[in-house]
Protein backbone atom coordinates (compact mmCIF):
# COMPACT_ATOMS: atom_id res chain seq x y z
CA UNK A 1 0.00 0.00 0.00
CA UNK A 2 0.88 3.58 -0.54
CA UNK A 3 -0.15 6.99 0.59
CA UNK A 4 -0.16 8.90 -2.89
CA UNK A 5 -0.63 12.05 -0.80
CA UNK A 6 2.18 12.03 1.76
CA UNK A 7 4.00 9.11 -0.19
CA UNK A 8 4.27 6.71 3.05
CA UNK A 9 4.89 2.84 2.59
CA UNK A 10 5.01 1.58 5.97
CA UNK A 11 2.76 -0.78 7.18
CA UNK A 12 2.35 0.17 10.29
CA UNK A 13 1.25 3.87 9.87
CA UNK A 14 -1.81 2.51 8.18
CA UNK A 15 -5.20 2.11 10.13
CA UNK A 16 -8.29 0.33 8.83
CA UNK A 17 -11.21 2.12 9.11
CA UNK A 18 -15.10 1.20 8.76
CA UNK A 19 -14.82 2.75 5.06
CA UNK A 20 -11.28 1.58 4.39
CA UNK A 21 -7.44 1.83 5.25
CA UNK A 22 -6.12 5.49 5.96
CA UNK A 23 -2.60 6.96 6.57
CA UNK A 24 -2.19 8.00 9.58
CA UNK A 25 1.28 9.74 9.05
CA UNK A 26 -0.43 12.75 7.26
CA UNK A 27 -3.93 12.25 8.78
CA UNK A 28 -3.31 15.87 10.63
CA UNK A 29 -3.84 17.11 7.88
CA UNK A 30 -7.22 15.27 6.79
CA UNK A 31 -8.39 11.93 6.75
CA UNK A 32 -7.78 10.39 3.09
CA UNK A 33 -9.23 6.98 1.88
CA UNK A 34 -6.03 5.11 0.57
CA UNK A 35 -8.80 3.09 -1.57
CA UNK A 36 -9.54 6.80 -3.53
CA UNK A 37 -6.91 9.06 -5.48
CA UNK A 38 -6.98 12.39 -3.46
CA UNK A 39 -9.00 15.03 -5.51
CA UNK A 40 -7.59 17.26 -7.53
CA UNK A 41 -8.33 21.14 -7.20
CA UNK A 42 -9.27 22.74 -10.62
CA UNK A 43 -9.35 26.51 -11.34
CA UNK A 44 -8.78 28.68 -14.13
CA UNK A 45 -6.56 31.36 -14.51
CA UNK A 46 -7.25 34.68 -16.09
CA UNK A 47 -6.16 36.09 -19.49
CA UNK A 48 -3.89 38.59 -18.14
CA UNK A 49 -2.96 37.32 -15.13
CA UNK A 50 0.86 37.06 -16.38
CA UNK A 51 1.41 40.86 -16.63
CA UNK A 52 3.56 42.07 -14.17
CA UNK A 53 5.90 45.18 -13.98
CA UNK A 54 8.94 46.20 -11.40
CA UNK A 55 9.22 49.32 -9.27
CA UNK A 56 13.18 48.91 -10.21
CA UNK A 57 14.80 47.34 -13.11
CA UNK A 58 16.55 43.78 -11.88
CA UNK A 59 20.41 44.24 -11.89
CA UNK A 60 22.35 41.87 -14.75
CA UNK A 61 22.81 39.72 -12.05
CA UNK A 62 19.58 38.56 -11.39
CA UNK A 63 18.13 39.26 -14.48
CA UNK A 64 21.01 36.31 -15.85
CA UNK A 65 19.54 34.08 -13.26
CA UNK A 66 16.18 34.96 -14.14
CA UNK A 67 16.32 33.92 -17.55
CA UNK A 68 18.18 30.73 -16.68
CA UNK A 69 15.71 29.60 -14.45
CA UNK A 70 13.03 30.72 -17.37
CA UNK A 71 14.78 28.57 -19.63
CA UNK A 72 15.77 25.45 -17.71
CA UNK A 73 12.29 25.16 -16.75
CA UNK A 74 11.10 24.06 -20.00
CA UNK A 75 12.56 20.80 -18.87
CA UNK A 76 14.08 20.66 -15.39
CA UNK A 77 12.68 21.32 -12.22
CA UNK A 78 15.25 24.21 -10.51
CA UNK A 79 17.43 24.65 -7.52
CA UNK A 80 18.00 28.37 -7.01
CA UNK A 81 20.61 28.63 -4.55
CA UNK A 82 21.12 32.54 -3.37
CA UNK A 83 22.35 34.69 -0.45
CA UNK A 84 19.78 36.52 1.51
CA UNK A 85 18.88 39.46 0.36
CA UNK A 86 19.85 38.36 -3.34
CA UNK A 87 15.96 38.54 -4.49
CA UNK A 88 15.23 35.09 -5.22
CA UNK A 89 11.62 36.27 -5.38
CA UNK A 90 12.28 38.92 -7.88
CA UNK A 91 14.23 35.98 -10.09
CA UNK A 92 11.57 34.17 -10.01
CA UNK A 93 8.54 36.01 -11.47
CA UNK A 94 9.74 35.77 -15.05
CA UNK A 95 9.12 32.18 -14.79
CA UNK A 96 5.75 32.98 -12.74
CA UNK A 97 4.69 34.84 -15.12
CA UNK A 98 5.24 32.45 -18.05
CA UNK A 99 3.12 29.93 -16.60
CA UNK A 100 0.70 32.44 -15.87
CA UNK A 101 0.59 33.13 -19.36
CA UNK A 102 -0.34 30.54 -20.98
CA UNK A 103 -2.86 29.90 -18.39
CA UNK A 104 -1.09 27.26 -16.29
CA UNK A 105 -1.44 27.00 -12.49
CA UNK A 106 0.90 28.17 -10.18
CA UNK A 107 1.64 28.26 -6.07
CA UNK A 108 4.56 30.19 -4.21
CA UNK A 109 4.91 28.01 -0.89
CA UNK A 110 6.88 28.86 2.22
CA UNK A 111 7.00 27.88 5.30
CA UNK A 112 6.16 30.94 7.78
CA UNK A 113 2.87 32.76 7.50
CA UNK A 114 4.24 35.91 8.44
CA UNK A 115 6.13 35.71 5.41
CA UNK A 116 3.25 34.64 3.13
CA UNK A 117 1.32 37.94 4.43
CA UNK A 118 4.15 39.82 3.33
CA UNK A 119 4.66 37.93 -0.01
CA UNK A 120 0.94 38.81 -1.01
CA UNK A 121 1.39 42.58 -0.81
CA UNK A 122 4.48 42.33 -2.75
CA UNK A 123 2.93 40.07 -5.59
CA UNK A 124 -0.91 42.26 -5.89
CA UNK A 125 1.88 45.20 -7.15
CA UNK A 126 3.96 43.46 -8.92
CA UNK A 127 1.27 41.24 -10.65
CA UNK A 128 -1.50 44.28 -10.79
CA UNK A 129 -4.27 42.80 -12.82
CA UNK A 130 -3.98 39.19 -11.55
CA UNK A 131 -6.08 37.66 -8.63
CA UNK A 132 -3.53 37.12 -6.23
CA UNK A 133 -4.46 34.98 -2.66
CA UNK A 134 -2.98 33.94 0.34
CA UNK A 135 -4.09 30.48 1.98
CA UNK A 136 -2.67 29.93 5.86
CA UNK A 137 -3.67 28.54 9.13
CA UNK A 138 -6.86 30.48 10.33
CA UNK A 139 -7.02 32.05 6.62
CA UNK A 140 -8.78 29.67 4.26
CA UNK A 141 -11.85 31.18 3.09
CA UNK A 142 -10.65 31.25 -0.83
CA UNK A 143 -8.79 28.51 -2.10
CA UNK A 144 -8.61 29.29 -5.80
CA UNK A 145 -7.14 32.33 -7.66
CA UNK A 146 -4.73 33.30 -10.26
CA UNK A 147 -1.66 33.11 -8.13
CA UNK A 148 -1.66 31.21 -4.69
CA UNK A 149 0.67 32.12 -1.99
CA UNK A 150 0.45 29.61 0.79
CA UNK A 151 2.00 28.36 3.80
CA UNK A 152 3.75 24.90 2.97
CA UNK A 153 1.37 22.79 5.32
CA UNK A 154 -1.75 23.80 3.20
CA UNK A 155 -0.44 22.42 -0.13
CA UNK A 156 -2.35 19.44 1.11
CA UNK A 157 -5.19 20.71 -0.01
CA UNK A 158 -3.79 20.55 -3.82
CA UNK A 159 -3.14 17.40 -4.85
CA UNK A 160 -1.87 17.21 -8.55
CA UNK A 161 -3.03 20.58 -8.89
CA UNK A 162 -0.04 23.06 -10.05
CA UNK A 163 1.97 23.27 -13.33
CA UNK A 164 4.14 25.55 -11.46
CA UNK A 165 5.16 25.40 -7.94
CA UNK A 166 7.67 27.61 -6.30
CA UNK A 167 8.60 26.01 -3.30
CA UNK A 168 10.94 28.54 -0.51
CA UNK A 169 12.95 28.46 1.85
CA UNK A 170 13.23 24.90 1.72
CA UNK A 171 15.81 25.45 4.71
CA UNK A 172 13.62 26.45 6.96
CA UNK A 173 11.28 24.87 9.83
CA UNK A 174 8.92 23.13 9.74
CA UNK A 175 9.43 21.90 6.39
CA UNK A 176 13.26 20.79 6.45
CA UNK A 177 13.82 17.43 7.33
CA UNK A 178 10.06 16.70 7.13
CA UNK A 179 9.84 13.79 4.63
CA UNK A 180 6.13 13.72 5.04
CA UNK A 181 5.56 17.09 4.54
CA UNK A 182 7.62 17.40 1.55
CA UNK A 183 6.12 14.73 -0.01
CA UNK A 184 2.64 16.57 0.41
CA UNK A 185 4.57 19.21 -1.11
CA UNK A 186 6.12 17.41 -4.21
CA UNK A 187 2.85 15.59 -4.73
CA UNK A 188 0.76 19.21 -5.03
CA UNK A 189 2.46 19.96 -8.26
CA UNK A 190 1.77 17.74 -11.59
CA UNK A 191 4.95 20.34 -13.42
CA UNK A 192 7.82 21.99 -12.66
CA UNK A 193 9.21 22.60 -9.33
CA UNK A 194 11.50 25.72 -8.02
CA UNK A 195 13.19 25.06 -4.88
CA UNK A 196 14.69 28.13 -3.59
CA UNK A 197 17.20 28.68 -0.47
CA UNK A 198 20.18 30.28 0.72
CA UNK A 199 21.93 27.23 2.18
CA UNK A 200 21.60 23.46 0.90
CA UNK A 201 21.99 20.94 3.11
CA UNK A 202 22.44 16.66 3.08
CA UNK A 203 18.47 16.43 3.46
CA UNK A 204 17.62 18.71 0.42
CA UNK A 205 20.13 16.62 -1.25
CA UNK A 206 18.52 13.63 -0.92
CA UNK A 207 15.22 15.26 -1.65
CA UNK A 208 16.74 16.62 -4.80
CA UNK A 209 18.30 12.87 -5.92
CA UNK A 210 15.28 11.19 -7.29
CA UNK A 211 14.49 14.28 -9.14
CA UNK A 212 15.82 15.84 -12.83
CA UNK A 213 17.24 19.39 -11.65
CA UNK A 214 19.41 22.56 -13.03
CA UNK A 215 21.29 24.52 -9.90
CA UNK A 216 21.06 28.44 -10.47
CA UNK A 217 23.59 30.24 -8.08
CA UNK A 218 23.24 34.32 -7.11
CA UNK A 219 25.97 34.77 -4.73
CA UNK A 220 25.88 38.80 -5.13
CA UNK A 221 23.11 40.91 -3.79
CA UNK A 222 21.68 43.71 -5.41
CA UNK A 223 22.66 46.31 -2.94
CA UNK A 224 26.40 45.31 -3.48
CA UNK A 225 27.20 44.40 0.05
CA UNK A 226 28.94 41.62 1.69
CA UNK A 227 26.87 39.19 3.86
CA UNK A 228 27.70 40.71 7.45
CA UNK A 229 30.52 38.94 9.09
CA UNK A 230 29.47 38.50 12.96
CA UNK A 231 31.91 39.54 15.84
CA UNK A 232 31.95 36.64 18.21
CA UNK A 233 32.02 37.38 22.18
CA UNK A 234 32.99 34.01 23.63
CA UNK A 235 32.03 34.85 27.41
CA UNK A 236 29.76 32.76 29.49
CA UNK A 237 25.81 33.46 29.71
CA UNK A 238 26.63 35.63 32.90
CA UNK A 239 29.05 37.53 31.36
CA UNK A 240 26.88 37.98 28.41
CA UNK A 241 23.78 39.35 29.87
CA UNK A 242 26.96 41.74 30.94
CA UNK A 243 27.91 42.02 27.13
CA UNK A 244 24.45 42.26 25.54
CA UNK A 245 23.74 45.50 27.90
CA UNK A 246 27.04 47.40 26.83
CA UNK A 247 26.26 46.53 23.42
CA UNK A 248 22.60 47.88 23.37
CA UNK A 249 23.70 50.78 25.19
CA UNK A 250 25.88 52.12 22.23
CA UNK A 251 23.58 51.00 19.40
CA UNK A 252 22.75 53.79 17.50
CA UNK A 253 19.88 52.06 15.29
CA UNK A 254 17.44 49.54 15.29
CA UNK A 255 18.54 46.05 16.52
CA UNK A 256 16.89 42.58 16.17
CA UNK A 257 18.25 40.30 19.19
CA UNK A 258 17.81 36.11 18.65
CA UNK A 259 17.55 34.25 21.69
CA UNK A 260 16.86 30.48 21.37
CA UNK A 261 13.69 30.24 23.44
CA UNK A 262 10.48 31.49 24.19
CA UNK A 263 10.74 31.65 27.70
CA UNK A 264 13.68 33.23 27.25
CA UNK A 265 12.98 35.52 25.32
CA UNK A 266 10.17 36.81 27.24
CA UNK A 267 12.42 37.07 30.10
CA UNK A 268 15.24 39.13 28.89
CA UNK A 269 12.13 41.46 27.38
CA UNK A 270 11.08 42.13 31.03
CA UNK A 271 14.98 42.81 32.49
CA UNK A 272 15.58 44.75 29.38
CA UNK A 273 12.86 46.80 28.45
CA UNK A 274 13.50 48.66 31.93
CA UNK A 275 16.61 50.23 30.36
CA UNK A 276 15.82 50.57 26.83
CA UNK A 277 12.77 51.09 23.98
CA UNK A 278 12.29 47.39 23.58
CA UNK A 279 9.44 44.76 22.25
CA UNK A 280 9.46 40.77 21.61
CA UNK A 281 8.05 38.31 19.28
CA UNK A 282 7.62 34.57 19.14
CA UNK A 283 5.13 32.17 17.70
CA UNK A 284 2.49 31.89 19.87
CA UNK A 285 3.05 35.10 21.42
CA UNK A 286 -1.24 36.97 20.89
CA UNK A 287 0.44 40.00 20.67
CA UNK A 288 2.91 39.13 17.67
CA UNK A 289 1.59 41.15 15.08
CA UNK A 290 1.58 44.46 17.17
CA UNK A 291 5.04 44.10 18.61
CA UNK A 292 6.25 43.51 14.92
CA UNK A 293 4.49 46.44 13.63
CA UNK A 294 5.80 49.01 16.49
CA UNK A 295 9.33 47.97 15.51
CA UNK A 296 8.78 48.15 11.89
CA UNK A 297 7.43 51.68 12.62
CA UNK A 298 10.60 52.33 14.46
CA UNK A 299 8.26 52.61 17.44
CA UNK A 300 10.94 50.47 19.63
CA UNK A 301 14.58 50.01 19.58
CA UNK A 302 15.12 46.46 20.26
CA UNK A 303 13.72 43.82 19.45
CA UNK A 304 13.85 40.04 21.41
CA UNK A 305 13.06 37.43 19.14
CA UNK A 306 12.90 33.64 18.22
CA UNK A 307 13.41 32.32 14.93
CA UNK A 308 9.83 33.31 14.08
CA UNK A 309 11.61 36.54 12.33
CA UNK A 310 14.92 35.30 10.93
CA UNK A 311 13.27 35.21 7.72
CA UNK A 312 10.65 37.63 5.61
CA UNK A 313 11.64 40.70 7.06
CA UNK A 314 13.56 43.31 5.48
CA UNK A 315 14.20 46.62 7.97
CA UNK A 316 16.48 48.97 6.58
CA UNK A 317 19.28 50.08 8.58
CA UNK A 318 18.90 47.57 11.48
CA UNK A 319 21.86 45.29 13.29
CA UNK A 320 21.53 41.47 14.88
CA UNK A 321 22.49 40.29 17.58
CA UNK A 322 22.79 36.32 17.93
CA UNK A 323 22.20 35.03 21.60
CA UNK A 324 23.57 31.80 21.35
CA UNK A 325 23.84 30.05 24.63
CA UNK A 326 23.68 26.20 23.83
CA UNK A 327 24.57 26.06 20.62
CA UNK A 328 20.48 25.58 19.69
CA UNK A 329 20.37 27.64 16.37
CA UNK A 330 21.99 25.94 12.86
CA UNK A 331 23.64 26.85 10.23
CA UNK A 332 20.92 27.68 8.26
CA UNK A 333 19.18 29.72 11.34
CA UNK A 334 22.57 32.04 11.87
CA UNK A 335 22.75 32.54 7.90
CA UNK A 336 19.14 33.83 7.87
CA UNK A 337 19.70 35.66 11.25
CA UNK A 338 22.60 37.79 9.94
CA UNK A 339 20.99 37.91 6.20
CA UNK A 340 18.55 40.66 8.36
CA UNK A 341 21.50 43.16 7.49
CA UNK A 342 22.48 45.61 5.26
CA UNK A 343 19.84 44.02 2.21
CA UNK A 344 19.80 47.07 1.02
CA UNK A 345 21.67 49.90 -1.70
CA UNK A 346 22.55 52.57 0.80
CA UNK A 347 22.25 50.10 3.61
CA UNK A 348 25.58 49.54 5.23
CA UNK A 349 25.43 50.51 8.85
CA UNK A 350 24.14 47.28 10.45
CA UNK A 351 26.28 45.63 12.48
CA UNK A 352 26.42 41.39 13.88
CA UNK A 353 27.34 39.95 16.86
CA UNK A 354 27.04 36.73 18.04
CA UNK A 355 26.98 35.80 21.82
CA UNK A 356 28.10 32.43 22.72
CA UNK A 357 30.35 30.05 25.09
CA UNK A 358 32.24 27.70 22.56
CA UNK A 359 33.38 27.91 18.86
CA UNK A 360 30.92 24.81 17.36
CA UNK A 361 31.07 22.86 14.21
CA UNK A 362 27.74 24.69 13.31
CA UNK A 363 29.55 28.16 13.62
CA UNK A 364 32.63 27.03 11.61
CA UNK A 365 30.47 25.76 9.07
CA UNK A 366 28.38 29.05 9.23
CA UNK A 367 31.79 31.17 9.15
CA UNK A 368 33.25 29.36 6.26
CA UNK A 369 29.66 29.56 4.28
CA UNK A 370 29.63 33.75 4.74
CA UNK A 371 33.71 33.81 4.12
CA UNK A 372 33.04 31.88 0.56
CA UNK A 373 29.95 33.59 -0.33
CA UNK A 374 31.43 37.13 -0.02
CA UNK A 375 34.55 36.04 -2.20
CA UNK A 376 32.60 36.36 -5.19
CA UNK A 377 32.64 39.68 -4.88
Amino acid sequence: MECLRCGNRDPRYFYKGHKGYYCRKCIRYSRVLLEEEPETFSYEVSDEAGEYRFDYPLTPVQLEASNKCLKDLQKNDILLHAVCGAGKTEISIASISDYLSRGLKVAYAIPRKEVVIELEKRFRKIFHKADVISVYGGHHERLSGDLIICTTHQLYRYYHSFDLLVLDEVDAFPLKGDQTLMNICLNSCKGRILFSTATIDEWLLMVLKKRQYQKVEVYTRPSGNPLSIPEILFVNQYLGFIGLYMIMKRMANQCLIFVPSKKLCHIMYRIFSRLFSCTYVYADLEERNRNILLFRNGERKFCFTTTVLERGITIKGISVIIYDYGNIFDQSNLIQMLGRVNRGIGDNEGKTFLFTDRYSRKLSQTMKYLKEANSYL
